[in-house]
C-alpha cells in the first residue's frame, strides 16, 4: 500500500463496510464481505488495468477508451441483473428467506454483477 493513496484506501474501506452492512446487516458475514470488496478495490488500483493520476488521491483511477467500453458493458450487465433479480424476487422460494421486501438483495446482485463482469472483461486482455 502506498501512502499517497491513503484517502483512496479509507474511502473504499468505508464503502466496502457500508455495502456489506446493507447486504447482510451487522454480523460476522459483513466483515468477510467488506474484506472481499475492499480487496477488489485494491486490485483495481494496483492491477495496471487503469491509468493512475497521482494528483487526485481520492479518485486516482482514470480510464482509457478500452476501459470506458468495458465500464459501459459492465453497467448494462448490472442493470439487467438488477432488473431480472427485482422481477424474479417474488417467485423465489420461501426457504431461502427472500421475500419481495428484500430489496437490498437486488442491489447486492447488481453491484456484484458490475464488478464481476468488469473483472472478467479486464482479465481477458
Amino acid at each position: 500500500m502506498k501512502k499517497q493513496f491513503l484517502p483512496y484506501y479509507i474511502s473504499r474501506a468505508l464503502l466496502s463496510i457500508v455495502f456489506a452492512v446493507l447486504v447482510v446487516g451487522f454480523s460476522w458475514k459483513a466483515i468477510l464481505i467488506s474484506l472481499v470488496v475492499f480487496a477488489f478495490f485494491l486490485l483495481y488500483l494496483h492491477s495496471g488495468w487503469f491509468q493512475i493520476d497521482d494528483q487526485n488521491p481520492l479518485f486516482p483511477i482514470r480510464r482509457d477508451s478500452r476501459g470506458q467500453l468495458i465500464q459501459r458493458k459492465s453497467f448494462i450487465i448490472a442493470i439487467g441483473t438488477g432488473l431480472l433479480t427485482y422481477f424474479l424476487l417474488p417467485f423465489m422460494p420461501e426457504p431461502l428467506g427472500l421475500t419481495s421486501l428484500s430489496i437490498n438483495i437486488v442491489f447486492a446482485f447488481a453491484i456484484t454483477a458490475y464488478f464481476t463482469s468488469q473483472f472478467l472483461l479486464f482479465s481477458k486482455a
